[in-house]
């Protein structure tokens, strides 16, 4: 009798519970496909709140601390997130490596790259990995620019982020709006193919590079960001500019040789080349040796036929590595 009675209460809990799972797993129906990471460096104000609204979406949260000096680690540990610890400040570049060594030994769909210190809205992160959790595309960019719409974004930031986003787009000839964004969606195909060299700020671009490189699909899906408010800027606009930069030029001179030595190398011949016929003319109407002007020249020339030999050599050299790895 008391086991007749209990059997229904035991269905109806069981249904229940079936029921209140299957609720969950339609507001939350990726968190087991997602894995997120968050570099983060001294984002003891944001780094928290960023955390908590990340695990709505994911089950797996790892935040990978790049030496902070402030309250970030004792505040995410406090979460269930997984947090990693860098025993000195590296860059994040080397905060994304870290994030990218975990993802190697663990199962998931995608891999969300989102910043700790608030700027980004975590609520977004489904809309981020949709792309890759559909198997369209290896890497899917956050773009606070691609709707064309008023953002955020302080004028001189956005003049910035538009002259890295010329000096990156030009270089690997892809077509994107929003090249500095650090939130980003990851296949396993891509985390398993990109090779990060840069410990600085210049991993965004490098990430776009060896996509591009490695033949990745690429797209981008319209993010919000909020600065207002927000103690988001880690580094010195200037700084972070430069440093930018200066990666930049190291990347199109590995990946265009030819244009980046052969041009120069035609300017200076063509520059030493003038001086030269200017001092030849005038010692020949005038009399007048100028040996400066013949110096300069022969430098110009010099210099000149050594970058066009470089360019040639080095642009040979790069279409052999290229070769190779295919």
């Amino acid at each position: 009798m008391s086991t007749e009675q209990l059997t229904p209460k035991v269905e109806i809990d069981s249904e229940a519970e079936s029921q209140k799972k299957s609720t969950a797993e339609t507001q939350n129906p990726v968190s087991d496909q997602i894995l997120v990471g968050i570099p983060a460096y001294n984002e003891e104000i944001g780094i928290g709140s960023t955390i908590l609204a990340a695990q709505q979406h994911s089950s797996t949260v790892v935040v990978v601390d790049d030496g902070s000096v402030d309250n970030t680690v004792p505040i995410a540990t406090q979460t269930d997130a997984i947090v990693l610890e860098h025993r000195e400040n590296v860059g994040k570049g080397g905060a994304v490596q870290t994030i990218f060594d975990y993802a190697h030994g663990h199962d998931f769909d995608a891999l969300v790259l989102i910043d700790g210190d608030g700027q980004h809205v975590p609520e977004e992160i489904p809309d981020v990995a949709k792309p890759v959790l559909e198997e369209s595309v290896d890497m899917a960019i956050g773009s606070r620019y691609i709707e064309h719409k008023q953002t955020e974004t302080p004028l001189y930031r956005r003049f910035g982020q538009r002259v890295l986003d010329v000096l990156t787009t030009g270089s690997t000839n892809s077509k994107l709006t929003d090249t500095q964004s650090g939130f980003r969606a990851f296949s396993p195909k891509a985390v398993e193919k990109l090779t990060l060299s840069t410990n600085g700020i210049g991993v965004e671009s490098e990430m776009i590079s060896e996509a591009t490189d490695r033949g990745l699909e690429m797209a981008e899906v319209p993010i919000e960001v909020r600065y207002e408010g927000i103690d988001g800027q880690t580094y010195n606009p200037l700084q972070h500019g430069l440093t930018v930069v200066a990666f930049m030029v190291k990347l199109i001179r590995d990946r265009h040789p030819l244009l980046f030595f052969g041009v120069p190398g035609i300017l200076l011949l063509v520059f030493g080349g003038g001086i030269g016929l200017q001092s030849a003319f005038l010692y020949q109407t005038t009399g007048a040796f100028h040996q400066w002007r013949a110096i300069i020249g022969g430098f110009g020339i010099l210099i000149g036929m050594l970058c066009l030999f470089s360019s040639l050599i080095l642009d040979q050299i790069r279409t052999m590595v290229v070769k190779t790895n295919e």
